[in-house]
């Protein structure tokens, strides 16, 4: 009988290690998952856009009573706080659903940061009969990224007991402002941040954006985001999150992080440093989200941030050549019949991890058959991204910001 050849004998030499690393770090990012999964039940705000008071989980947080006093009936007043450049297309289907609920001891302010597609014309003439009060941005200091300057201003004028930032391609549950608005006034934190249901407007959009969920809910156990000091487990989404006033007037987040492109976990960061508690929130039940309107948004809106979330350059290369060996290298071995069985059971894996982390974020379990193409378009994302910052320049709305590397 003839023997094994060598390419054969080189090929099952190579494949023990790969595989053993390949399956180590599926077993890994999954059991997070899991894990991420059975905490999340406990972190709901609302249940649907239900106009009713939403039932809460109260689980885990400071009961009424002691976060405003045995008794009293105080609740806190609550400033919604909505950065706005160019906007024109999100910000009147916002604010149309926020009119209804602006309540007494509820304020909404919109700071419009240079817009010029219409979004200032259309607050001169809606904002008033709907109760929204805004204003133009002051000029941008150099040191400054747009949104964290529109934040910090809209910090300035805000009046309520805590701030709510909300982007304005939110949309918004009759029950939102009104859940918000009685978890805050009950819980124990400095920081509550809020991940909406997504809503992508095409397939392409949202095989980019399952990258999202998966690289968080796979990696990063939350009950250290929420129970650690650590900085090096901070997290937060920007879409939706709020400050204590009095810590906002204390800290001062956003001017400390003014030149952060990733402003959401940086803003976690410095809430983690001072010793303050972060919560996470899901509000799929009350609040969506689209984002991007194109693929080429989408990857432009990510690409400014994935290095950022990898920290540096070398970093986000690494993670890349782990993405395409854990993803994408099983795919290849199944054409070779000696791997076909890991193969097989690797991308099967991948499968689950990709549909549950969809599901995270109300996206369809099925989208997890496309696990490669949001993995490609992953990388190609993270290529930008690396690109730019070796150029040192990022480009996002019309604006240049320096690119740290």
């Amino acid at each position: 009988m003839a023997s094994a050849s060598p390419p054969t004998n080189l090929c099952r030499r190579v494949s023990y290690p790969v595989w053993l690393l390949i399956f180590g770090v599926l077993g890994v990012q999954l059991g997070i998952l899991l894990y991420n999964l059975a905490y999340w039940r406990g972190r709901r705000v609302c249940r649907s856009h239900s106009p009713s008071p939403p039932a809460w989980e109260r689980e885990s947080e400071t009961p009424l009573s002691q976060a405003v006093g045995e008794g009293s009936g105080v609740r806190a007043t609550l400033s919604l706080l909505i950065p706005a450049r160019n906007e024109i297309e999100n910000l009147p289907p916002l604010l149309e659903r926020l009119a209804p609920q602006l309540r007494e001891g509820v304020e909404c302010w919109v700071c419009d940061d240079g817009s010029d597609d219409g979004t200032t014309e259309w607050l001169e003439r809606n904002a008033a009969r709907m109760g929204v009060k805004w204003f133009r941005s002051a000029p941008r200091p150099d040191d400054w990224v747009g949104k964290n300057w529109a934040c910090y201003q809209l910090a300035t004028r805000a009046q309520g007991d805590w701030l709510l930032f909300l982007d304005a391609d939110l949309r918004c549950g009759s029950g939102f402002v009104e859940a918000m608005r009685s978890y805050l006034t009950r819980t124990d934190a400095q920081l509550v941040s809020a991940i909406p249901a997504f809503t992508p407007v095409s397939l392409p959009v949202a095989l980019l954006k399952l990258m999202v969920p998966f690289s968080v809910f796979t990696l990063l156990p939350l009950s250290l985001a929420e129970g650690r000091p650590n900085p090096a487990f901070a997290f937060a989404n920007g879409q939706v999150i709020a400050f204590r006033r009095a810590d906002y007037a204390r800290w001062l987040p956003h001017f400390f992080v003014r030149d952060a492109v990733l402003e959401d976990v940086a803003l976690a960061a410095l809430v983690k440093r001072h010793r303050g508690i972060v919560r996470l929130l899901d509000a799929r039940g009350c609040l969506t989200v689209s984002m991007y309107p194109t693929l080429e948004d989408a990857i432009n809106g990510f690409a400014k941030n994935a290095v950022a979330i990898c920290r540096t350059v070398p970093m986000a290369m690494f993670v890349g050549l782990m993405l395409a060996l854990v993803y994408l290298v099983p795919l290849g071995m199944l054409t070779i019949a000696e791997q076909r069985a890991q193969a097989t059971a690797a991308v099967l894996g991948a499968v689950v991890i990709f549909g549950l982390s969809a599901r995270v974020v109300g996206l369809p379990f099925r989208l997890g058959l496309f696990y490669p193409l949001s993995v490609l378009l992953g990388l190609f994302t993270l290529g930008r991204s690396v690109v730019w910052h070796r150029r040192g320049a990022i480009l996002w709305k019309g604006r240049v910001y320096r690119a740290r590397s």
